[in-house]
């Protein structure tokens, strides 16, 4: 099974990050009124301000920007994060009686990562057994471009497997043109290095009878000295991580159910269009608690 939502997670790869909206939960408000409640940050915004504009928008955008998160302020003994969130997607009992020999959903999700097709997989490199790097290329993210690279190891397990992410970076491209490092940049680099988490996907009984589902569980922890997630605060950090799972996960597991159907009928599978707007409307919609049809959530099982 290549890299899920793990992957897609530490790529950035989904819809909805290639074409932000400012559309933002009260975790991620709140942690931004946070940073501006600095006083040497809104100093820096003023000085900013005054200084000579320059002629390429999004260079002077950048330079506010560097300036207002360059001196985060610190939270005494960093942040905390702990949060998990599981969900399942049925498959059709259709499908799964019409599929061809050894394409059940057992054998899907236990797929090698380079096969996965709801990734890129020629984004895809195996470095070593049963180790993948992802590399998601270059994507500009408001006034920042980065290359978000992540390695995952894959362990398979007895109904599917677990795909535990190594380390993740967000490469700076465009300093590779300019030599001028990105302080936002290299601050998340700082936060992403005591990163952790897992993936758990596998097959299992759906709530209908005799119907076959796929869960994917997803656990993201760390303990954050420096960077954007050491200064967020525990409770704040916390509550961010939640809305971005309970916004993605069920739309990933139902394009996971699409992709199984392709495969388990042996059609061609390749990228599939993507109509942006209704993906981010739905992608929104999931982080309100708004699930696609066929997808329920799941208790989260403790390790």
């Amino acid at each position: 099974m290549a890299a899920t939502a793990t992957a897609s997670l530490a790529r950035g790869t989904f819809p909805a990050a290639r074409h932000p909206r400012r559309v933002y939960p009260r975790g991620v408000a709140a942690l931004a009124a946070r940073f501006q409640e600095s006083r040497r940050v809104a100093a820096a915004v003023r000085a900013a301000r005054d200084s000579q504009p320059v002629d390429d928008d999004d260079d002077e955008s950048a330079r506010r920007a560097e300036m207002t998160y360059a001196d985060l302020p610190s939270v005494p003994g960093g942040s905390v994060l702990d949060c998990s969130r599981a969900y399942t997607v049925d498959i059709p009992r259709a499908i799964v009686a019409d599929a061809l020999p050894n394409r059940g959903v057992l054998q899907y999700v236990r797929l090698p990562a380079e096969e996965y097709n709801v990734l890129d997989s020629s984004a895809v490199t195996r470095i070593d057994v049963g180790t993948f790097r992802v590399n998601a290329g270059a994507q500009k993210i408001l006034m920042w471009e980065i290359e978000p690279v992540g390695t995952l190891r894959i362990v398979p397990t007895d109904d599917g497997c677990e795909q535990i992410l190594l380390g993740a970076v967000m490469n700076d491209v465009k300093a590779r043109r300019t030599g001028k490092e990105s302080v936002v940049i290299k601050a998340m680099n700082a936060s992403l290095k005591d990163l952790t988490m897992r993936n758990a996907v596998s097959a299992v009984k759906s709530g209908s009878e005799g119907g076959t589902a796929i869960r994917c569980q997803i656990d993201v922890a760390g303990t954050f000295t420096e960077g954007p997630f050491a200064a967020a605060g525990s409770q704040r950090l916390c509550a961010m991580l939640d809305w971005c799972l309970r916004s993605v996960l069920p739309w990933f597991l139902e394009q996971l159910a699409a992709d199984y159907a392709d495969w388990a009928s042996g059609k061609t599978r390749g990228k599939r269009a993507v109509n942006v707007t209704q993906v981010a409307g739905e992608i929104l919609a999931g982080g309100k608690g708004k699930l696609p049809p066929g997808v329920a959530e799941s208790a989260v099982e403790r390790r």
